[in-house]
């Protein structure tokens, strides 16, 4: 049973009544039903996106509205981030700093690319995970790492020139500045693996390719290891074949997060691997009671497959009290209409017609002290800087040509770790 599952029994008939009547009449009557339950609202503040100005480097990133398509997200260390979209002639990337003055970048040599990750280097190059793997300088100019347009397929250490792999499906950087990439073989015996680049070579990290007639479902001792290995296992035993739903990164300063598939495990300096999310009795999940409120254990939790999306989650990490967030793309979700989850705080009028046109997202939960629970609905995408999630969100109002990106800070309680 996968977490998403459980939304659905939530939303009451009153709730259920008002999407008809709003369908109906139009956005007047969905907005009152909006204010009358905004005191259940999981509460966010914008920050990138949402307001009025357009393509104005003079406005504060809230004060914003960026037109285009969500492409990615990223935040760095410092708390800057740094949104894609894609516009009807090219891609760009936008820079918000922590003051709130925002930079408009126009992205040269890669357009139309849509990342499952993105993560931030210090020097503020950013690497985007998308199929291929890239690196946008702060000038705006990209230069493609890995291609996986390429032949011989092999996930041992190889200079970074001749690595060939069929799709980059994640990517972090480490506190020392280190990138590390999720990424798969899909051809010749499916499996994900985890590697890093240093001194311009790809080198191996975690996973391995499958034998000959090797099984490949939890029956098969290494691949019940990938999702819940215990003390002790070497990273480079496991065997990881759900490659669609595997690859995502994250990192702390306890080291590095992979999803495996069914679940997430850490990679401990030493090279060995300890559960986070185990899927060993998924049954054991309680019916979600409210944003933030615990459902149970982290080790018994399962992410669902990806369905009918092209993307599939996200990852990532919170310092200082190691918190991680995951988005499960399982099913999509219009949070307006999802009762104690839809988004509240105080919005400007654009804000709030943003919240209005919210286009279907994804789950997020948190895993903190060994529990898991969910924080809202509707995610495109996720980012972590120091103790603060970020979650990106595409509208969609009028034609269809009429799109427009935000991100917002969702309010946390503090960690219990």
């Amino acid at each position: 049973m996968g977490l998403s599952s459980v939304f659905r029994s939530r939303r009451r008939t009153t709730v259920a009544v008002g999407i008809a009547v709003a369908v109906a009449a139009g956005a007047t009557v969905y907005a009152t039903a909006y204010r009358d339950t905004r005191d259940k609202a999981v509460n966010v503040a914008f920050v990138l996106g949402g307001g009025t100005a357009r393509q104005d480097t003079a406005a504060q990133g809230g004060e914003l509205a960026i037109a285009g398509e969500f492409r990615g997200l990223a935040a760095g260390s410092d708390d800057t981030l740094y949104l894609f979209t894609q516009e009807d002639d090219g891609m760009v990337m936008w820079q918000r700093q922590k003051s709130g003055a925002t930079k408009r970048i126009r992205i040269s040599g890669m357009d139309d690319q849509t990342a499952e990750q993105a993560a931030v280097a210090p020097d503020g190059s950013v690497y985007l995970a998308t199929g291929a793997l890239w690196r946008v300088g702060p000038d705006g100019k990209a230069v493609q790492l890995i291609d996986p347009d390429c032949d011989s397929f092999s996930p041992s250490d190889a200079p970074l020139a001749k690595f060939c792999t069929s799709q980059v499906t994640g990517v972090t950087v480490a506190e020392d500045g280190t990138v590390y990439f999720g990424d798969e073989i899909v051809q010749g015996g499916r499996s994900s693996f985890v590697h890093r680049l240093r001194d311009n070579r790809v080198e191996l990290v975690a996973g391995r390719q499958p034998k000959q007639g090797e099984a490949l479902d939890r029956s098969n001792p290494s691949v019940r290891d990938g999702i819940d290995p215990p003390a002790g296992t070497s990273a480079k035993n496991v065997l990881v074949p759900a490659v669609w739903d595997a690859g995502w990164l994250a990192s702390d300063a306890k080291g590095l997060y992979w999803r495996t598939g069914a679940g997430i495990v850490r990679l401990l300096p030493n090279g060995t691997l300890s559960p986070l999310l185990a899927a060993r009795a998924p049954e054991k999940i309680s019916a979600p009671k409210g944003p933030l409120e615990a459902m149970g254990r982290a080790l018994d939790t399962t992410i669902s497959p990806a369905k009918g999306t092209k993307r599939r989650g996200d990852l990532a990490a919170t310092l200082p009290g190691s918190e991680v967030f995951y988005s499960d793309a399982g099913k999509a979700y219009s949070p307006p209409f999802s009762e104690e989850y839809r988004w509240g705080g105080n919005e400007s009028p654009s804000q709030e017609k943003f919240l209005q046109n919210l286009v279907a997202g994804k789950a997020v939960y948190r895993v903190a002290a060994g529990e898991v629970s969910p924080v809202l609905l509707g995610a495109q995408a996720i980012a972590a800087s120091g103790t603060t999630l970020y979650v990106a969100a595409e509208s969609k109002a009028g034609t269809a040509d009429d799109w427009s990106c935000a991100v917002v800070k969702v309010q946390l309680p503090e960690s219990k770790n």
